[in-house]
Order: structure tokens, then C-alpha cells, then sequence
């Protein structure tokens, strides 16, 4: 281990202790937010993704499962990460679920790679999820937000790992259906 992945360890324990201690205070989510956001986190780690985007990834929850602001983020890690997990967040505001993840997705593309590539990592781990949902409509709508997303960033990241991850684990849901 290099001294660099020791501090960039360092600062990962204090995203997940400051992630950890709002969902406790005001997070409202059923799924396992804090494992989630590790698991994205690490996969980031390990294939070498920039500190911010990393750091990012912990806290990419936060503003649609807390009360935590983007201002919060910005004051405790700075601009740069608060900007990358505004672009990764969803609006609330916006009731259509496919709208809601076209405009996310092409915040993650104005943006840039970062957040294209954040975004990709957390729906490989999300997608998991997709076969606890029940409800088939519902189900079709989040295969259409998955299959957005891989329309949408392919230019951007069609020839990176993750998108070929994405793109396999989304094959694999659709045949399960």
C-alpha cells in the first residue's frame, strides 16, 4: 500500500463515518444506504478512480436520503465533490421517473466522466435490487431508466469496464423477466 492510498483510506473513513451519522439523524431509505455507498465506493477504489470521485461515490446518497445539503458537502469536502454528487442525485421535483433519470443522466454528462462513470458504478450495485421489486410495472420502469442510462453515456463510456458490467447485468435482468 502506497502512503497516498493510506491518506485517500483516511478520508474514505471520514465520508463514511460523516454518511453514517446523517442516516442515522435524517436518512429515510429502506435499502442498505451505507453498504451501497462502500461498495460503489470501493469498486471506484479499485479500479484506480480519482480521490474525488471515490469520495463522491460515498456520499452520492446523501441529498436524496438526507437532509443534507449540496452547501453541507461543499463546506465538509469541497466544490469539486459536492458538484460531482449534485450531478449524480436525482430532482424530487420531477414526478416521472424516466424524466427524473434522463435529466440525472444528463447532468452526469454535462458534468463529465466522473460522474458518468460514478453514476454507472452505483446502478451496477443498484440493480441487484431490481428483483425485490415486485410490482412488473415498476420493474419495467427501472430496466428503461438502465437502458437510458447505457443509450445515454455509451459515447462517453461505452468502452470502459463498468459500462460493460452495467451493460451485462442489465441483459441478465431483462432475461430474467
Amino acid at each position: 500500500m502506497t502512503q497516498e492510498k493510506m491518506e485517500l483510506g483516511k478520508k474514505m473513513d471520514v465520508a463514511l463515518h460523516y454518511v453514517a451519522y446523517n442516516l442515522r439523524k435524517t436518512g429515510y431509505n429502506t435499502k442498505p444506504v451505507l453498504f451501497h455507498s462502500f461498495k460503489v465506493a470501493y469498486k471506484l477504489y479499485q479500479y484506480d478512480y480519482s480521490e474525488e470521485v471515490i469520495i463522491a461515490a460515498i456520499l452520492h446518497d446523501l441529498l436524496e436520503d438526507t437532509s443534507v445539503t449540496k452547501e453541507d458537502i461543499k463546506i465538509k469536502f469541497g466544490e469539486s465533490i459536492a458538484n460531482i454528487v449534485s450531478a449524480v442525485s436525482f430532482d424530487s421535483d420531477i414526478k416521472d421517473k424516466l424524466e427524473q433519470a434522463r435529466v440525472m443522466f444528463q447532468n452526469c454528462i454535462d458534468y463529465g466522466i466522473e460522474a458518468v462513470i460514478l453514476k454507472c458504478v452505483d446502478l451496477i450495485d443498484n440493480i441487484d435490487y431490481v428483483s425485490f421489486v415486485k410490482d412488473k410495472e415498476k420493474r419495467d420502469v427501472l430496466l428503461a431508466k438502465y437502458k437510458l442510462f447505457l443509450l445515454m453515456s455509451e459515447n462517453l463510456i461505452g468502452n470502459t469496464e463498468v459500462y460493460k458490467e452495467l451493460e451485462t447485468k442489465v441483459k441478465d435482468e431483462e432475461e430474467k423477466i
